[in-house]
This record gives structure tokens, sequence and C-alpha cells, in this order.
């Protein structure tokens, strides 16, 4: 893909898109969250999820290492735009508001 001349603003992009059965979303650097047999890491348990405060659109899990985010309207396919300056991913965006179709 060719870079932008230089300059130009940044723009959106379609990333992909993100699968949900569970109601929530969990963002967070895979290398605390996920297990890690080699050093012992158990890594986040699914009850920190279900043990968290669904009240509010978003809370902290894994001791402050990730967010949970809920109440956005339920299960779906929705889709991931990235915002780049130039070739580097500047911002994330998923939008809730309805499933994506592909």
């Amino acid at each position: 893909m060719s870079e932008p001349p230089e300059g130009s603003p940044p723009r959106w992009r379609y990333l992909g898109s993100v699968e949900v059965d569970s109601g929530c979303l969990l963002i967070g650097d895979p290398a605390y969250l996920l297990p890690r047999n080699d050093i012992g890491h158990a890594g986040i348990d699914y009850q920190a999820v279900v043990d968290a405060d669904w009240r509010a659109p978003a809370t902290a899990v894994a001791g402050d290492l990730a967010l949970l985010l809920q109440r956005f309207g339920g299960d779906g396919r929705f889709p991931v735009l990235g915002l780049f300056d130039g070739e580097e991913l500047i911002s994330v965006r998923i939008d809730f508001e309805g499933p994506d179709e592909g």
C-alpha cells in the first residue's frame, strides 16, 4: 500500500471485525492477559469478566491491565476501523451500532 503524501490528514481504514458472543469485549495486551505456561503465568480468568461491574460501559479488570467494554447492545460481528497517519495506526474504532454483515 502506498503511503499518502506528506501532510495528508489521517485516514480511516477497515481493519477487520470482532465477533462478540458474551455481550462484552476485552481490550488489553496479550502478554499480560493470555496464559504463558513457559513462565507459569495463568492469564486472566473468565471469572474476572463475570465478576466485573456491569453497570458501567467500561470497567478496568486484571489489576487495571485491561478494559472490559459492555452495555453496547449485545452480540454480533462488529467492524473495526483504524485511523492512520501515513502508515502509523493512531486510533481504533469499533462500531457497535450494527453488526457487520460481511
